[in-house]
């Protein structure tokens, strides 16, 4: 029976203690999760950069042939 009772009031101050440390971490604006690989600067944020700057390309490549199709049609 004391052994659970124990466990119980070690669960209970951990949850506090997690508690107390988020409450601290909001106030200090350090809450924000990490994006890892895509950060400011590492490598999944070049790929990114790197496949948007391709769309865009290949979006307005395709965009002047079909504007440029329609314009020989309408000669």
């Amino acid at each position: 029976m004391k052994v659970n009772n124990l466990r119980e009031v070690l669960f209970m101050l951990a949850d506090l203690m997690d508690r107390r440390n988020s409450f601290a971490k909001k106030l200090m604006r350090q809450d924000k999760v990490d994006p890892g690989t895509f950060s400011f600067m590492e490598p999944g944020w070049w790929a990114l950069h790197a496949v948007s700057i391709a769309g865009v390309y290949m979006l307005g490549h395709n965009l002047a042939k079909s504007i440029q199709h329609q314009h020989n049609y309408d000669e």
